[in-house]
């Protein structure tokens, strides 16, 4: 019998195929943004940590197009699959700041109004150790909120639930975004995952 955790042939696998994304994550992003709004009219620019195959980019391009001069900069150490127009993509480490610092002057961007995250370390099985794991690589990317994140920009973070998870929240809300941080599990998450997402919606 097929392993369906490693061969997700479910509802949401299915309709990324059916609607020619390349990956389901499509969805996640897409219901966190219709609850809170964070690709609205206002939004120029956008990063987007960890985004290989690229459904996420597939997203953002198709929401923003209208929104003229927008600029999606895409960091990740796999290449993406998709080839968008407005779209930067980068084989950066996020934790790099030095290459992150010089990718963005590049392209001339002090903020960024929007950050989405699927940063996650490979996970080994333990789901414990992979919450803990998940959240100290987190931590290594928060630098890039502080010093990029616009004052009254979004972002939505991927992060998983377990030891320090708690700590982590608690921390976003009382040092750094105060009561703008709202948890989502969007639907399109398997059902015996720990992710979900961090979202920072004003």
């Amino acid at each position: 019998m097929a392993d369906h955790w490693f061969k997700p042939q479910d509802h949401y696998f299915k309709k990324a195929k059916w609607e020619n994304f390349v990956a389901r994550s499509i969805y996640k992003l897409e219901e966190i943004d219709l609850k809170y709004k964070l690709l609205d009219k206002s939004v120029k620019k956008v990063l987007d940590i960890w985004c290989s195959p690229g459904s996420r980019l597939q997203y953002t391009s198709k929401k923003l197009w209208a929104n003229l001069d927008f600029l999606t900069i895409w960091l990740d150490i796999q290449p993406v699959k998709v080839n968008l127009r407005w779209v930067v993509t980068a084989v950066v480490d996020a934790t790099d700041r030095e290459a992150c610092k010089k990718l963005f002057e590049e392209y001339n961007v002090e903020k960024f109004d929007c950050i989405l995250s699927d940063l996650a370390p490979n996970t080994i099985g333990f789901k414990g150790i992979d919450a803990m794991r998940c959240i100290a690589v987190l931590e290594d990317t928060l630098w890039l909120y502080e010093t990029y994140l616009k004052e009254g920009g979004k972002f939505a973070m991927k992060i998983f639930m377990g030891p320090w998870f708690d700590e982590f929240v608690s921390d976003c809300k009382k040092t750094r975004w105060a009561t703008n941080i709202k948890l989502i599990k969007p639907k399109a998450c398997r059902d015996l995952s720990k992710e979900i997402y961090i979202v920072k919606w004003r």
